[in-house]
């Protein structure tokens, strides 16, 4: 996913010291409300023994065949404070029929979202909560996990941990898929703004994140090999909406995709970073989310869409589903 700024220069970094909002996306700064991160390990909000540093390789995905797409409707339009006005998960079918706004209600402030198994797990931004629920709406747990989590936007998995991002603390926490074992400072992804995390996802024993310095930055998923400047070629940053760009993330075996929301675009680059294109599908509404599975590639629009294309970015479609509130988080399972 990517996009620029249409020319807009890059605010300075003074500027950031206030909140402001655009869809799903958040100021990264560190604040109190966030909580101590010592690197510790807890079990949810508890604590628990140390996790090792260690990564195991990563669990093999099941063969699954994708049936819904699930997003986050947080209800923060482009130019609107950074207040959720909705706290819902929605779903539909794959083909976009049978959509409901509220298979999950009462989250404060939905913005990352992950389908995997028979779960969902978000971000609850404001609460600093990691929050699970069965597929099917039931067994909701807002307080999944707590530990490690500040201000957290982006959510993946590689099907052994689960991996966040936090605004709050310039930092990836991971913990195991039942919640135990929390690693709050996997990785640190900078000492200031500058490497602040924001979309999340993971592929072929990586994870990778966009930044606030508009770059999307991979390391391995042992925490090794840190590389901040992975693609840097994903645009420039609005002088009004000061909040991390690019945002939403996916990767599957060819492609990085990221939304851009400045230039209101999705961007595409190589795996291996090269060849990035910041305007691969325009016309999207100050995008949030994006997903991908093997036909298309899919992204949240602040007006109450989610859009659809083809992976080649082909035959988009900005309203395959209407009635979202500003959805943020998106996820295909």
């Amino acid at each position: 996913m990517t996009g620029s700024r249409n020319g807009v220069p890059t605010p300075s970094l003074s500027r950031r010291s206030a909140l402001f909002a655009g869809a799903s996306v958040l100021l990264a700064l560190p604040l109190a409300a966030c909580g101590s991160d010592d690197g510790k390990s807890d079990k949810g909000g508890q604590g628990d023994k140390a996790a090792s540093s260690a990564a195991p390789s990563a669990a093999a995905t099941p063969p699954h065949t994708a049936t819904h797409v699930y997003w986050a409707n947080n209800g923060i339009h482009k130019n609107a404070a950074l207040k959720a006005t909705a706290h819902t998960i929605g779903a539909a079918k794959l083909d976009g029929s049978g959509a409901s706004q509220s298979l999950l209600s009462g989250i404060d402030y939905p913005n990352g979202l992950l389908a995997y198994g028979d779960y969902l797990y978000w971000t609850d931004t404001f609460a600093n909560a990691i929050g699970r629920a069965k597929v099917d709406g039931s067994e909701m747990n807002k307080k999944f996990i707590t530990a490690g989590a500040a201000f957290p936007v982006g959510i993946a998995t590689d099907g052994t941990y689960l991996y966040w991002a936090n605004n709050g603390t310039f930092t990836i926490s991971r913990a195991k898929l039942d919640g135990t074992g929390v690693q709050k400072k996997f990785i640190t992804t900078g000492k200031d703004v500058k490497g602040t995390p924001n979309g999340l996802a993971l592929k072929g024993g990586y994870v990778y994140w966009t930044t606030v310095s508009n770059t999307v930055a991979r390391a391995r998923t042992d925490g090794s090999e840190v590389n901040t400047d992975f693609v840097t070629d994903t645009g420039v940053q609005s002088d009004k909406v000061l909040s991390p760009i690019p945002v939403g993330l996916a990767v599957d075996d060819h492609y990085i995709y990221w939304a851009n929301q400045a230039d209101e675009t999705i961007g595409r680059a190589k795996v291996d970073g090269t060849g990035a294109d910041k305007k691969f599908i325009t016309g999207v509404s100050f995008p949030g989310g994006v997903a991908v599975d093997e036909q298309y590639i899919y992204w949240s629009n602040n007006n109450d869409a989610i859009g659809r294309a083809d992976l080649d970015g082909g035959n988009p479609n900005q309203k395959f589903i209407t009635g979202a509130h500003a959805p943020a988080g998106l996820a295909i399972w």
